[in-house]
């Protein structure tokens, strides 16, 4: 039996998460702001053994967050995986300078990411197990033309994620990051630029339930954007400007 916890559960990598751990006996924990959608996801869950827990609540709302994550571990006895999937993107480009957006991105994928995560250990501290997963990006490993607010927050989810790690060592809860690449879902569906490497989100979750299961510090996928996260990490500013994909559309269309 694994009781999993997830948020941004409504589409994208978070349906596809929770499908990929629904089986008989499983406990799914299913988190966000759209009930309607959660419950889609729920049946289709159920439909391959698993009973699932749905609960509407924004990531941003830290005492709501505190609830949820509570009655989460008293209906299900626990919890054996918490994945803070919820997240958003830069946006349309005109957005990149507005403070609003970037508080809302930052809020989203780092605070709520933090609102997720933290109520679980005092839980998993009691029961002396359990892993802690927080989704960074292949962008977090370096700023990013046109990903600016989406850059950073991710490189702060992977800086708290390895933080937590080490806090965390000795207690029997262990605390990883998954940094994917580009993954096609309605998310990314909505980008205008061209997307390397690109994979689908069945395969993506596929492989981000092998990490997690194999407990990885950190597990940057696929291998191609693994390999140019550790380029990002010591290429000149000048190269990253050319390679980036916002960059090389808008010189397409001048």
């Amino acid at each position: 039996m694994k009781r999993v916890l997830i948020t941004g559960a409504s589409s994208g990598l978070g349906a596809g998460l929770a499908l990929a751990y629904a089986e008989p006996g499983a406990i799914l924990g299913l988190m966000g702001r759209r009930e309607d959608a959660l419950q889609e996801v729920a049946r289709s869950a159920h439909e391959r053994g698993a009973r699932c827990i749905v609960q509407a609540v924004d990531v941003c709302d830290t005492s709501a967050m505190k609830r949820a994550v509570d009655a989460f571990m008293t209906d299900a006895g626990g919890c054996d995986i918490a994945i803070a999937n919820a997240g958003i993107g830069e946006g349309r480009k005109d957005l990149r300078f507005n403070a609003e957006h970037s508080a809302s991105v930052f809020s989203v994928n780092v605070i709520g990411l933090t609102n997720t995560l933290l109520p679980c250990v005092e839980h998993m501290r009691a029961q002396g197990s359990g892993t802690l997963v927080g989704m960074a990006s292949v962008a977090g490993y370096r700023a990013i033309p046109g990903s600016l607010s989406y850059s950073a927050s991710k490189a702060a989810v992977m800086t708290f994620m390895e933080g937590l790690s080490m806090e965390l060592d000795g207690s029997g809860i262990h605390a990883m990051t998954l940094c994917p690449g580009f993954i096609r879902t309605p998310l990314t569906d909505k980008n205008e630029f061209e997307m390397p490497f690109i994979i689908d989100c069945e395969d993506a979750c596929a492989r981000m339930k092998n990490a997690i299961d194999q407990k990885r510090s950190i597990y940057t996928f696929p291998f191609p954007m693994f390999l140019a996260a550790h380029f990002l990490r010591v290429a000149p500013r000048w190269v990253l400007k050319r390679l980036s994909p916002r960059y090389r559309h808008q010189n397409k269309q001048s």
